[in-house]
């Protein structure tokens, strides 16, 4: 990041966040890598440096390969559609999974 003009006010925000030692995030493992969760290891790892809640483990063991439809995923796992719905919330911000579109999960 270019630090902008000492001079002009606009650039007082950016300039007092570098001067504070801000990072610049690209995506979702730089995020992982500030709170020391890594990116290693296999989708083991991944639960357990996530730490996951019962329905967000069984959510994660049923994505897998495919993209999977959040109604498929309900179905499988028994959970409500609502529960469905917030565990995935969840786990896509933890950065395990991702949305791919029209309500399809996969994992990272």
């Amino acid at each position: 990041m270019v630090p902008g003009s000492v001079l002009s006010a606009s650039s007082e925000g950016s300039n007092a966040l570098l001067r504070d030692g801000a990072r610049i995030v690209r995506d979702g493992k730089d995020v992982l890598e500030d709170l020391n969760l890594g990116s290693g290891g296999g989708p083991e790892a991944v639960q357990t440096q996530l730490q996951f809640t019962a329905n967000e483990s069984s959510l994660y063991e049923a994505i897998h390969g495919d993209p999977r439809h959040i109604d498929e995923l309900a179905e499988e796992t028994g959970l409500t559609l609502r529960a469905v719905s917030e565990a995935l919330l969840i786990m896509e911000l933890k950065g395990a999974i991702r949305n791919f579109g029209a309500q399809y999960y996969v994992r990272r």
